[in-house]
């Protein structure tokens, strides 16, 4: 099986991320979608609590039927451990597990620029092959490639703390999920 590997803080999973996902079994070779959601960030970024947000990838991510599946691989490896799940553990643990798959590892043209603050980095392709999506803004005479909207989580959130409307940027289940659960106020 060929799977992509789409990790991330999903804090909240946006139409963005579900977009992705489209674009990546409709125009690449893979076969499912694994969205792994970060159990502990690395860069220490606080993040609304891991059940929820793995909810809310489960919520979004429903309309891809078995296509895409939410996975819970980082809280397992941080059993016992204080530490985070760094990407290229990750991927290890994957390869390990998982031998006979081969795995893609998604990451938006943003995340190249942070490329030297992750560990071992360089080292991803040796467990996977990088699906590189691109993000509007982040090159903007490249914009015209761009296969990602420019929405970011971040700008999410912070509009939800500003009473500034946020449909449209995550599906409405997702939308309802945060209104009921007081998320990000």
């Amino acid at each position: 099986m060929r799977i992509a590997v789409f990790g991330g803080s999903f804090d909240p999973p946006h139409i963005g991320h579900m977009m992705a996902c489209y674009y990546l079994l409709a125009t690449t070779d893979v076969q499912k979608v694994w969205l792994v959601p970060s159990f502990r960030h690395p860069f220490c970024k606080d993040s609304a609590p891991y059940e929820m947000r793995v909810k809310m990838c489960e919520i979004s991510s429903a309309i891809f039927g078995e296509r895409v599946e939410v996975k819970r691989f980082e809280e397992e490896m941080a059993q016992g451990s204080s530490n985070p799940v760094y990407t290229i553990d990750l991927l290890k643990f994957l390869t390990e597990r998982f031998s006979s798959d081969r795995f893609y590892f998604v990451v938006g043209s943003d995340i190249l620029a942070e490329a030297e603050k992750w560990k071992d980095f360089d080292k991803i392709e040796n467990y996977a092959r990088l699906l590189i999506l691109r993000r509007r803004g982040v090159d903007p005479s490249e914009d015209y490639k761009s296969v990602l909207p420019d929405v970011s989580s971040t700008l999410i959130r912070e509009n939800i703390r500003k009473s500034i409307p946020v449909s449209g940027l995550v599906c409405n289940d997702v939308l309802r999920f945060i209104e009921e659960n007081n998320l990000y106020r």
